[in-house]
């Protein structure tokens, strides 16, 4: 990872995994396309480095939050100085005493969850540490190293086919100062390398060590990414590696122009010049092998900006023909080393200890809902809502200064509009969807679902949030498996069915809205969820099995929705009246004529306590009034017109009022 404090102080200014990859998309119809269009199908990475990383009894957790995230690579540092302690001595590829390095069981574990790996080659070795060594002194033993590892994880095992040959070597910490003294010593490093890497595995793939961008006067002994690039190729190393590897770290958001020396660049220009630059040298694949913002608490980048930064930015890569992979740096936050791991620093004004998905804890722990951040949740979004979905189009550019950014996927039967707003002093317009659909889900950046949309013009009408981040306009995709109801045409399965249908079906819960979809829960763990016309079910699985199926709290959500805040209303009167019973929790009763009726169908676990007195509740439009009282997580109506039948006593339609509508949102 560069140092990316001090790029900012030189600045002046999907289900499984497998049902997670995109289709390989064709260029979306324009006009005539120059650059060819890259394998797509797993776009999704970021810098975990599992060795080096995590100690080998919290990999398996890691591994887990890593599958979880539908992320489709790692790139993993086998760190010269790490594996071998002598010049020509043995490889130890099994760790040390404390439980890291252990890159055995590091890539393994990988393999075995299906993530592929960027096997990251970097830095002269543990005996020339701190003596500034010239190249000459170490490259044959940086070839033997080489060759050691990619026969052991590549041609021996087939774990690892993809090479990253040195990182940033243009920048000073990682060029200059760790043995690389000029370019034509990063070209001896890259020739080496590649003759080395094939020798032991004639299908390894190289990849140019991630050269990155930087922002304002090019330090002494350091170049910035398109004069380094031009120089390896002057020095006839174009042909030295297969894919380019490049770090497009900016300061601002990617359609924002930021001061570069003496110019303004948005994250568009930085691709065009590499385009140009490709042009002329000749075509590679790009994957951009690190790219992240900091939350740290001095800069302007919370943690909600870097959500929205992060799906616009890779939303926008992939729409880049030759941008095949985006690797976010990095998937945890980082410490201050492995002395630290137990007891982590968390510094709020340390920049290095803030790029991750994840914060910092120990022990790690799935169920821990302190360590998502929500560009994890925005990362989760991404890769799910994406799987099996291919390019349409851009309907909207966001460089073209209208402040709307607007892309159109599908694939199958299912189509996601994603719409977001670059201009946060301005409010957003409406924008009109010609959906072709009778209804659509609007999910936010994180999954969420805002709104259920219905139409009966086959349009809609949405407006995406100041702040930035993106929302997802989705329909079709229904299951075809379950019991489906044609009314809605959502299906129900699962457990989601079996609580459904033994507990009180129609008449409790009404018909589904939605298919079972995935959201953030507490603590931004992904959850399982259904919407229906009277209810919202919620999976818990660690829960004992009479418990995982738990509702919403949606009779606290529709007070929130009107604003009335349940807390802050009057206490019952005390002692309650005959026949009522009082609720210490809460500081209501509940009285004829929903005693009976709460008490018969479910009581406590599946209506909550009473967060209001009976009143009578009227109808905005019509003006007509019904008796009424709400619930933890329902609300309860009489109808005395039909007294003496089942229906006397029934619940709201929570679940449509709090989250269907027609045609428009907000």
């Amino acid at each position: 990872m560069m140092n990316v404090k001090r790029l900012i102080v030189r600045c002046v200014a999907l289900g499984s995994l497998l049902g997670m990859i995109l289709l390989s998309p064709q260029p979306p119809a324009r006009a005539q396309q120059p650059v060819p269009w890259g394998d797509k199908s797993t776009p999704f990475g970021a810098i975990v480095s599992l060795g080096n990383r995590v100690r080998a009894d919290e990999m398996p957790a890691m591994i887990q939050l890593m599958q979880e995230s539908g992320l489709q690579w790692n790139r993993e540092e086998i760190s010269w100085d790490q594996v071998q302690f002598e010049s020509g001595g043995p490889y130890r590829w099994d760790g040390d005493s404390a439980g890291f390095h252990n890159y055995d069981r590091a890539i393994q574990l990988q393999a075995d969850a299906g993530i592929r790996i960027l096997g990251l080659l970097d830095y002269n070795p543990a005996w020339f540490k701190s003596k500034n060594p010239h190249p000459e002194e170490w490259l044959n033993d940086w070839g033997d190293y080489v060759y050691n590892v990619v026969a052991r994880y590549g041609r021996d095992k087939g774990q690892i086919r993809h090479w990253e040959i040195w990182n940033e070597p243009n920048l000073v910490l990682s060029g200059y100062e760790s043995g690389l003294y000029s370019v034509e010593d990063f070209v001896r490093v890259l020739q080496t390398a590649r003759a080395a890497a094939k020798s032991a595995d004639p299908n390894a793939i190289i990849v140019l060590g991630g050269v990155a961008d930087i922002w304002s006067e090019v330090p002494t002994n350091a170049y910035d990414t398109l004069d380094y690039l031009e120089q390896i190729a002057a020095l006839g190393a174009w042909d030295q590696f297969d894919i380019l590897g490049l770090h497009p770290y900016r300061p601002l958001a990617p359609e924002v122009p930021a001061w570069r020396r003496d110019h303004f660049e948005t994250m568009r220009n930085q691709m065009d010049d590499i385009d140009r630059l490709l042009d002329r040298l000749g075509r590679k694949p790009i994957w951009y092998t690190e790219m992240g913002w900091s939350t740290e608490a001095d800069r302007h980048v919370d943690e909600l900006a870097q959500a929205a930064w992060l799906q616009r930015f890779m939303l926008i890569a992939m729409t880049r023909p030759g941008v095949e992979k985006i690797f976010w740096y990095d998937f945890r936050n980082d410490t201050g080393g492995p002395a630290h791991y137990t007891r982590p620093i968390n510094d709020p004004n340390e920049e290095q200890f803030h790029f991750g998905l994840l914060r910092r804890t120990f022990p790690l722990r799935t169920d821990d809902q302190r360590i998502r951040k929500p560009a994890y949740s925005a990362l989760f979004q991404l890769t799910h809502a994406l799987g099996g979905l291919g390019l349409v189009g851009t309907l909207d550019d966001p460089f073209d200064g209208n402040g709307i950014g607007w892309q159109r996927w599908s694939g199958g039967n299912r189509t996601v509009d994603v719409i977001w707003w670059t201009s946060p002093d301005q409010a957003p317009p409406h924008l009109a969807i010609d959906c072709a659909c009778k209804d659509a889900r609007v999910h936010a950046f994180d999954g969420r679902i805002e709104r259920i949309l219905k139409t009966d013009t086959r349009t809609l009408s949405v407006q995406p949030p100041q702040n930035g981040t993106p929302i997802w306009v989705e329909r079709g995709g229904e299951r075809t498996t379950g019991r489906r109801f044609n009314e809605t045409a959502h299906t129900i399965s699962g457990e989601f069915r079996s609580y459904w249908e033994n507990n009180g079906g129609l008449a409790r819960f009404g018909l589904p809205l939605t298919d079972e979809v995935i959201e953030p829960g507490p603590g931004r763990i992904p959850t399982a969820v259904q919407y229906f016309e009277r209810n919202r079910y919620e999976m818990h699985p660690r829960n004992a099995p009479e418990f995982r199926v738990l509702l919403s709290l949606l009779g606290e959500a529709r007070l929130g929705q009107q604003g009335v805040n349940w807390r802050a209303l009057p206490p019952a009167a005390q002692p309650p009246p005959d026949g009522c019973s009082y609720y210490a929790e809460t500081a209501h009763t509940l009285c004829w004529p929903f005693k009976q009726y709460w008490e018969e169908h479910g009581g406590l676990a599946m209506y909550g306590f009473p967060i209001t007195e009976a009143f009578w509740e009227f109808d905005a439009e019509t003006g007509a009034g019904r008796l009424v009282q709400y619930f933890e997580r329902n609300r309860f109506e009489h109808h005395p017109e039909n007294a003496g039948t089942p229906y006397e006593i029934q619940l709201g339609l929570l679940g449509q009022q709090l989250y269907a509508s027609w045609g428009v949102w907000p």
